[in-house]
């Protein structure tokens, strides 16, 4: 049976309690149970008025008498729900579900599941962090401005390694189930008998939320990743890189400055030798998952290596 929340949500209301309660409590019953799922699409719902306007990327548009009829028809006397739909559809004539974090964490790996030029899209970030790098700045702002640039380095990178790999595993099946299949977090969850059936249906969702929730520039947790998933290899040399990501965390976090206190300089030629060590990293990842990419397009029941069909 329903159990429903007043305003306060100091208690829960039984479906037979609800039908009894006085108009007040119904009322503020309803439009609680209606806000908590449902919102002004001014609210958050993208709007282009080229395409005749609000964009619903989380479903709707929503009648509020329909939805309160729906939910409460039976329950709560007809006039009760009219007047709570009026007021309603006196703040708005359509309305959105109200997204979770789960509906965006999904949404955002969709988006970027649909990028196709990462590779580029890395080539273009480089070619902009150079030029930048060429220009003049006041001396005042210059070891800033030059540690900003050394952090975007580290940011194209991880952008690479996120979208590649996001591209990759979240368009093949068989890809995200040995995601999830390899993964130490998911391998550690138990899921009692009862809940299985609710499991599976929630675990791709579940995965492109940790996808999302993944830090990309840990590379001792990206490695094994695009190991056990995909089969690539990171360079064997990465010494550089790692040094570089240490780096980065004390001017992103320490505001430029080591532990000791001592201000982080970075000079024009270091930047552009971690291009150089970022660009090979990049360019012997992608040789590899371009590889992937096509074996996966051409054979996609092919076994994983050294393994069954995965289904």
């Amino acid at each position: 049976m329903a159990e429903y929340f007043t305003s306060d949500h100091e208690y829960p209301i039984s479906e037979d309690t609800l039908r009894e309660s006085d108009c007040d409590t119904q009322l503020d019953v309803m439009e609680t149970w209606f806000r908590q799922r449902f919102e002004d699409p001014a609210e958050r719902t993208p709007y282009e008025s080229a395409e005749g306007g609000y964009i619903w990327i989380h479903g709707g548009p929503y009648d509020a008498r329909e939805e309160l009829k729906a939910e409460f028809s039976g329950v709560v006397p007809e006039e009760l729900i009219n007047e709570l739909a009026d007021d309603l559809e006196g703040e708005s004539w359509q309305w959105a579900p109200t997204p979770s974090p789960e509906d965006y964490d999904e949404y955002l790996a969709q988006d970027i599941a649909r990028i196709t030029e990462y590779y580029h899209n890395f080539s273009g970030a480089i070619l902009d962090i150079e030029k930048l790098l060429k220009t003049k700045v006041d001396d005042s702002v210059s070891s800033v401005f030059r540690r900003m640039l050394y952090v975007n380095v580290i940011t194209a990178l991880e952008t690479y390694l996120s979208d590649a790999f996001i591209n990759t595993v979240a368009n093949r099946p068989e890809l995200m189930r040995r995601f999830i299949e390899t993964t130490p977090e998911f391998q550690a969850e138990k899921v009692p008998l009862s809940e299985v059936f609710k499991a599976v249906e929630q675990i791709e969702r579940k995965a492109r939320s940790y996808l999302i929730d993944v830090v990309w520039h840990h590379l001792d947790r990206i490695k094994p990743m695009y190991r056990a998933t995909l089969g690539i290899e990171f360079p064997p040399e990465a010494g550089p890189i790692f040094r570089a990501i240490l780096a980065r965390h004390d001017i992103v976090h320490r505001n430029g400055k080591k532990k000791d206190g001592k201000e982080i300089l970075i000079a024009p030629k270091e930047i552009t030798d971690l291009i150089s060590e970022v660009e090979k990293f990049v360019q012997h990842i992608d040789t590899q998952l371009a590889e992937v990419r096509s074996n996966n397009q051409l054979n996609a029941d092919a076994p994983p290596a050294g393994g069954a069909p995965v289904s």
